[in-house]
């Protein structure tokens, strides 16, 4: 099959491009609607056939997704291994539970800024327990997950890029 074959075998091609669109825009309008902030990718059709691998869909909608970073300037940490503790204050829950959206990910740094813990929320939710914590003068409920979970970082390092959802479901 030559590339003018698939002009003809494909003729409603634009139109069905056309018509995605309505799909596209109503994901984005829900997605919007539950406080997320959503771009929609341009849509550039190809001219012919020949040129379609140029023109090739990247995705339809970009999500920009809430990470939530602390810095817990009284504790010094670099990995799992050296965290003093086998839980880790995620939030108040107060400040969790209103959030619209919820964040993706907390970004918990150390005192020096060289190393942080990374807890992805859809991973680890569900392990986290409260407590009362005395904080900021007043007894609060706080979040804390499970130690074990995170993710250690090395915030100078460039290879230590951040895992999306699947790496960190790995962990769990």
């Amino acid at each position: 099959m030559n590339d003018l074959d698939l002009d003809k075998l494909d003729p409603t091609f634009e139109s069905d491009l056309e018509k995605s669109k309505v799909a596209v825009r109503a994901v984005k309008d829900w997605l919007s609607r539950c406080g997320f902030q959503v771009t929609e990718r341009p849509v550039i059709v190809r001219p012919t056939a020949a040129e379609r691998f140029e023109y090739a869909d990247d995705g339809d909608l970009d999500l920009l997704h809430r990470v939530e970073v602390k810095h817990r300037d009284k504790i010094d940490f670099t990995c799992a291994q050296d965290f003093p503790f086998a839980t880790v204050i995620v939030d108040v829950c107060h400040s969790y539970d209103k959030a619209r959206p919820k964040p993706f990910a907390y970004v918990i740094a150390n005192k020096p800024l060289s190393h942080a813990m990374v807890i992805y929320v859809r991973q680890t939710r569900k392990k986290w327990t409260t407590k009362k914590i005395f904080s900021r003068n007043r007894l609060r409920d706080h979040y804390l997950c499970p130690t074990r979970l995170a993710r250690f970082v090395n915030l100078s390092e460039e290879s230590d890029e951040p895992e999306g959802p699947a790496g960190a479901a790995a962990q769990t």
